[in-house]
This record gives structure tokens, sequence and C-alpha cells, in this order.
């Protein structure tokens, strides 16, 4: 397994779609020798966050995470990624553009809006390559125009219901040839977490969604990657003082 940052994720794409990424984070070569070795070159990437999926969940759910696990085992990749921020926006922020959240400075879903910074699905759409984000309603407002493709879901309290419509509407936009790079948003287990409800459930769930929506990336020859955005927030963890970590899994499945 080797290490990384989540800062590496989006000048891999940046690279991997040919263009220029103002970051001092670097591109991850593995990934990108991964994608240029498949035949054909996957015309579409899907990149899902799930919401709290850090390396000690990960490991640890191996039954009920059962499909992300095949997912490396059958020629995938896994990497440990260093986070950036124990929080949700600034994390995801960070994945989207290889800024630390001091130089992006995006805290809070009102700041996406404010933010004069190009997430690499604006900057691919700004070059004419059509990208889309399946994601909460209040995030998604200030993409509405600047992408090709918004697909918006309110917040509710029954959050499975909330990851099965991410995971229709991501399946939905993989129908459209010409959608190069999607972005989607899972939270089950962010929010199982935060109540304290059983996190098996939650895990199992988001297995099920993972592998629909790999089923939909296969039939376009695409590349997906799954990963965590921050350390799950448990009152009863023990808390280490290296960073937290979690997973980024890179697979043509």
């Amino acid at each position: 397994m080797q290490y990384i940052s989540l800062l590496q994720i989006a000048p891999t794409l940046a690279e991997f779609f040919g263009i220029t990424l103002i970051t001092r984070a670097s591109p991850v070569e593995r990934i990108l020798e991964f994608a240029y070795s498949r035949n054909p070159v996957p015309p579409v990437v899907v990149l899902v966050v799930v919401d709290s999926l850090d390396s000690q969940f990960y490991s640890t759910c191996v039954t009920e995470l059962e499909a992300l696990h095949k997912f490396v085992e059958q020629d995938g990749l896994l990497f440990e990624c260093e986070t950036v921020s124990s929080h949700t926006t600034p994390a995801i922020a960070s994945i989207l553009t290889g800024l630390l959240p001091e130089s992006h400075r995006i805290i809070t879903s009102e700041d996406v809006g404010k933010s004069k910074i190009n997430s690499i699905l604006e900057m691919l759409a700004d070059k004419g390559t059509p990208t889309a984000a399946v994601m909460e309603t209040m995030g998604t407002k200030p993409l509405l125009g600047r992408i090709s493709y918004v697909f918006a879901v309110d917040d509710r309290e029954d959050i499975i219901e909330y990851d099965e419509l991410i995971k229709t509407h991501t399946i939905s936009v993989l129908q459209k040839p010409e959608v190069r790079l999607v972005f989607a948003h899972l939270r089950a287990i962010d929010r199982f977490s935060h109540r304290g409800w059983d996190l098996r459930v939650a895990a199992k769930v988001t297995n099920e969604n993972m592998r629909a929506i790999a089923e939909a990336v296969s039939e376009r020859n695409g590349m997906l990657l799954i990963c965590g955005d921050h350390e799950m927030h448990l009152k009863n963890r023990r808390q280490v003082k290296a960073p937290a970590t979690v997973p980024l899994i890179v697979c043509c499945p």
C-alpha cells in the first residue's frame, strides 16, 4: 500500500485530462500508469467520496464492504491518504482543487459560491470537457451553470433514501456518453456514526450502492475512484497523534 495525500487526487485527474492545475501537490504516477495501461484508455472517470470512510473502518469492515475490497483484489489499486481536515466541506474542496483548506478557504457550503478558486470539475467544463456532480442541494447551487450536469439531492433524515438517490443519479448521468468526469458524494456512514446507529448497516448500504455504480462504470469501460474525506467521528474511538488517513481505491471494474 502506498501513502499519499488527498491533495494528489485533483492533480492526478488534471494530468489525465491534460489540463493545468495550480497546486504544489504532485500527480500519482501509479494511477496514471494504471489508467494509460487500459485498453481502451478510460473515457470516463467517476470519483465517489464516501463520507467518514477512514482507513480503520475500511480495514475492519471487510465483510460489510466486500465489494470495495474486491475492487482492489481484482486488479485495483489501494492507497492510504493523509487527510487535510476533519470536516466534510473543506476536505472535499481539497480533493477537488489540490489545495489545503487555508489556501482554498472553502469551509462551509456558502464559501463555495464565494470562492474564486475553481474545482477540477469547473476547470474541465471551461475547456469544453463535460463534467457532472451528484451531491446535496446546498453544495450544488454554486455549480449550476458552471459545469455540464448538476444533480441535487435535498438533505433528509432518511439518509439511506438520500444515498439511494445519489446512486440513481450517478448511474443516470453515466448514460450520457459525452460526460468525462463525474463526482458523487455518499453520506450514510457519516450520518450513522453521528447518530450512534449500527455502522454495519451503513457499510452494507454503501457497499451495494458502490456495487451498482461500479457496474455502470464498467459499461462505459471507465475508471472508478473511491475515497473517504476525513476520519470517522466516534466518541469512544481512541485518537492517535499521527495524521488520520482514508483509503483511496482506484479500479476499472
